[in-house]
């Protein structure tokens, strides 16, 4: 069997150009470990830990009798979806399909129903999108909260229109809780391996945004990192209706860079990435019809 000499050509190549741009590689590492640790582990860590708490302490049986059953009947999920999506909305991704995906394996959420609850829980973490928009558009809180509002929106009119017609209900038996030590130890060791992995691909799509994007061109940066394709907004030449645009394109479709995190983290699962990856297309779809609308 004749076997294919293009993968090994791209790697030599590759390596070739990671010689000769030895610098700018080495600039991108620490820029990539600087957002890192300046954004993300900030935002991610303490979230990621309480959410295994919440579902430690059975937080999402308490929240699902309050929301449960208007969640149920809206989303066509089981009252568990309510919790999932509580999270989600200000823990921000990749740590909301974490979230999903402990939910899943605890039995509080059937694959099919934690696809679905993903698919339409995509956020950014608020606070960090918050900053980085009013840089983009400073002393303009208009449009600001306008952005903010579409990304929520959309992702909940996504799980309404796209819901299920039979409500499929997970049956959970009790689990047996560990003493919470061990527990807690666990958590810390698994958090830190997914934001480990999180770190390696952030810095995968720096190193390759700097070799296939020297110039930083907003749309190619978005692409790859939305944190990058954000704040080459802030200082672009280009019209601010524009900006707005680009703004809500890369806020939708999230950068292959979060779809890269939130696919291994679902890769040892039957959770659905298919599923989150159409949603996205259709959520920036939208975003961007309704932003020449609003």
């Amino acid at each position: 069997m004749k076997q294919n000499k293009g993968p090994l050509l791209f790697l030599t190549i590759f390596t070739i150009i990671l010689f000769k741009n030895n610098e700018v590689i080495h600039e991108a590492i620490l820029a990539s470990c600087e957002l890192f640790i300046t954004r993300l582990f900030p935002s991610l860590f303490p979230m990621m830990i309480l959410s295994d708490l919440f579902i430690y302490f059975d937080l999402p049986g308490i929240l699902c009798k309050w929301i449960g059953p208007f969640f149920q009947k809206v989303f066509h999920t089981s009252p568990y979806g309510a919790f999932a999506f509580f999270i989600s909305s200000f823990s921000g991704s990749p740590a909301n399909a974490y979230t999903i995906k402990n939910l899943h394996e605890q039995g509080y959420l059937s694959a099919v129903e934690a696809s679905h609850v993903l698919a339409f829980s995509f956020f950014s973490n608020p606070l960090f999108l918050y900053t980085m928009l009013t840089l983009i558009f400073p002393n303009d809180i208009y449009t600001v909260l306008k952005i903010l509002l579409l990304h929520y929106l959309i992702n909940l009119l996504l799980g309404f229109c796209l819901r299920k017609k039979t409500i499929i209900l997970q049956k959970i038996e009790p689990y047996s809780r560990e003493e919470f030590g061990a527990f807690f130890s666990k958590s810390i060791k698994k958090t830190m391996n997914t934001l480990l992995f999180i770190l390696g691909t952030v810095t995968i799509f720096f190193i390759l945004n700097q070799i296939l994007n020297p110039l930083q061109i907003p749309i190619f940066s978005g692409i790859f990192e939305i944190s990058q394709g954000l704040n080459t907004l802030v200082h672009a030449d280009i019209s601010y209706k524009l900006k707005e645009i680009l703004a809500i394109f890369f806020i939708s479709f999230g950068g292959f860079s979060i779809h890269l995190q939130i696919k291994g983290i679902l890769s040892d699962t039957k959770i659905s990435y298919k599923t989150f990856f159409l949603y996205r297309i259709y959520q920036t779809v939208l975003s961007i019809l309704f932003i020449f609308l609003v």
